[in-house]
């Protein structure tokens, strides 16, 4: 319940900053160049809250989150008077009407920019690309890999930590030819080859690492504290005690094995123990307290500390710096954007890769969760993603008008109001069909 509260603010207020920016985009240019403005709305529908401000804008906040529109001053919509045809939206040049549609996607983009920005002056934490466990029989497996190596290097990019390694696999989805990668092994590079024609994912919910049977170098169970009277000093626990298995599943990592035991609901578990070289297995029963089952240990703070200072890396930049970082993560999210686009296109990445409304909420969500910097970088992301979606050649988007525009120009002369109609037919028969599969996707993921 909780966790669905959060996901529904942060939804509500990520697509409030993103349609805010997006429509403020087109607002501020029609206003600078002299075209009247009639209303600013953030949503569709029945206005929840409206106010008509001092410049003589009626500004609204609709009940439909999903988008939002400027309503400019324009004889196609309503009829305007003499005196206020030189401020009407048709009437002017074809380079003002250019700029206030793209103004739009621009501020889109100038507000990835700020977010990527912040998120770069705060500090970014990532872990070095240091590989855990890889899974036998995989991909991964068979190109050599082997725990312990630290990717330096996809395709030639330099890589750093696990985030950079994402980013690389991500532009090389639906592709079939060989990866390229580069590793660390002790003191000494590698070059490995990733044989990619084989190469599955789960479409609607791509894990891409473990697709190709790579995980993350984890820090082991290690027990720290055993606290008297509890299930694990009945059971003969130690500190020190690093556990690998809960029954027969082996462990990932400290969360993990928290949550096997309070949703042991009291059952018995198998647990298996390595000490001093030795595997032996142990057996204990949670205990039910007040803040559910428990076994009465504690993790090995020293180890774990050490663990992750060996890896951690903090990408905190001052402000000139972090201006550039933010710099080059735009254009790194735009041609990942732009990549996937064309192979959504071209049939290369499955349609069931798009995501809606629900998707942007569970990542809005989990973002929120993280704190501000994890969701200043999702906030940007999708900013990216929606400036250049608007700049798809589609009727109805942004993109569509400026190809109205252009075919204008070609042509000498505006098209025909029936077939710009046509035109917004069709592209609305287009984007409505988007959002049904990307909304029938939502729930598939559910």
């Amino acid at each position: 319940m909780l966790n669905g509260l959060v996901e529904l603010i942060a939804f509500l207020v990520t697509l409030g900053i993103l349609v805010t920016f997006h429509e403020w985009g087109h607002f501020y240019a029609a206003r600078k160049l002299g075209v009247k403005v009639l209303r600013f709305s953030v949503g569709f529908g029945k206005p929840l809250w409206k106010k008509i401000g001092k410049d003589g804008v009626e500004y609204v906040v609709a009940g439909i989150p999903l988008g939002g529109y400027v309503k400019m001053l324009d004889e196609r919509e309503a009829e305007v008077s003499e005196a206020l045809l030189p401020q009407a939206f048709n009437r002017q040049p074809l380079w003002k009407r250019n700029i206030i549609v793209l103004a739009g996607p621009v501020a889109n983009f100038v507000l990835a920019i700020i977010a990527f920005w912040m998120m770069f002056m705060m500090g970014v934490i990532s872990l070095k690309s240091e590989l855990g466990t890889i899974t036998p029989g995989s991909l991964a497996a068979k190109s050599g890999l082997m725990a312990g190596d630290q990717i330096v290097e996809i395709d030639g990019e330099k890589v750093v930590d696990w985030e950079d390694t994402q980013f690389a696999l991500a532009r090389r989805m639906g592709d079939e030819q060989p990866i390229n990668i580069t590793v660390l092994r002790g003191s000494k590079e590698k070059a490995l080859v990733i044989d990619t024609k084989l190469w599955t994912y789960d479409d609607r919910r791509p894990d891409l690492l473990k697709s190709l049977g790579m995980k993350p170098a984890r820090p082991q169970v290690v027990l720290g504290e055993v606290v008297d009277d509890m299930p694990a000093s009945h059971a003969g626990l130690k500190p020190g005690d690093q556990v690998v298995k809960v029954d027969d599943l082996l462990l990932e990592g400290w969360q993990e094995f928290t949550e096997l035991i309070s949703q042991s609901s009291g059952r018995t578990l198998s647990l298996t123990v390595v000490r001093n070289g030795d595997e032996e297995i142990v057996s204990v029963t949670p205990q039910k307290t007040d803040d559910g089952y428990k076994i009465g240990a504690g993790l090995e703070r020293e180890y774990y500390s050490s663990f992750y200072e060996e890896r951690l890396i903090v990408k905190k930049y001052d402000v000139l710096p972090a201006f550039y970082a933010s710099i080059e993560r735009f254009w790194d999210m735009i041609g990942l954007t732009v990549t996937f686009i064309k192979k959504l296109i071209l049939g290369e990445v499955s349609t069931k890769s798009l995501g809606g409304p629900l998707a942007i909420a569970e990542g809005a969500g989990s973002s929120a969760r993280g704190g501000l910097v994890i969701f200043l970088g999702f906030l940007g992301m999708i900013s990216v993603n929606l400036g250049l979606i608007n700049l798809l050649p589609i009727p109805v988007l942004d993109g569509g008008h400026l190809l109205f525009n252009i075919m204008e120009a070609i042509k000498g002369k505006p098209l025909s109001e029936a077939t710009q109609e046509y035109g917004m037919r069709i592209g609305m028969v287009l984007v409505l069909g988007l959002m049904a599969i990307a909304i029938i996707n939502d729930f598939a993921r559910l």
